[in-house]
């Protein structure tokens, strides 16, 4: 009988003590699902396929770190936002007064709600660069260019929307 009674209480003990670890650094907590619409674009000269590559990427990025179900609307998490700057201009100049660089400058303002903590809710804007020479051109080397803006843009918006760091 006293083993049974051990046994039992080890039981109860090992079940109901558990802990959660991400090794992403990001925290759900009860959150099932995410939705994430379309991000639309206020910018000028923003190439017309970046705003749907921008949301698939963000998308991705996500599912990636979390493991949030993604559903078209009105998720525990929801995510919207739209891009408000795209800009290519000389960073550095040379002795000369020519320019040695250019910076692509990616801006995205994005809303952010939790359903089930509004105390996270936030309206936030994020903006990430990179340079790139200025003897190649903006068409030449903005696929490369946006690809690290993208992602970087995406672990921006994951620390501030479920960062737990």
């Amino acid at each position: 009988m006293r083993n049974l009674l051990f046994l039992f209480v080890a039981s109860f003990v090992l079940y109901s003590c558990t802990a959660s670890y991400s090794f992403t650094g990001t925290s759900v907590g009860e959150a099932k699902t995410l939705s994430i619409e379309t991000v639309s674009n206020v910018a000028p000269l923003t190439p017309p396929s970046y705003t749907q590559n921008f949301t698939e990427d963000l998308k991705d990025n996500f599912l990636r770190q979390t493991n949030l179900d993604l559903v078209k609307s009105n998720g525990d998490l929801q995510l919207s936002g739209m891009i408000i700057r795209y800009t290519s201009a000389p960073s550095a100049t040379t002795g000369d007064e020519g320019t040695s660089q250019n910076r692509l400058t990616v801006g995205v303002k994005m809303k952010f709600v939790n359903r089930l903590d509004p105390s996270q809710n936030f309206e936030k804007n994020f903006t990430r660069f990179q340079d790139y020479s200025s003897s190649a051109s903006l068409t030449s080397v903005q696929d490369a260019l946006l690809e690290d803006i993208t992602d970087q843009l995406a672990q921006d918006i994951i620390q501030a929307s479920i960062g737990s760091w």
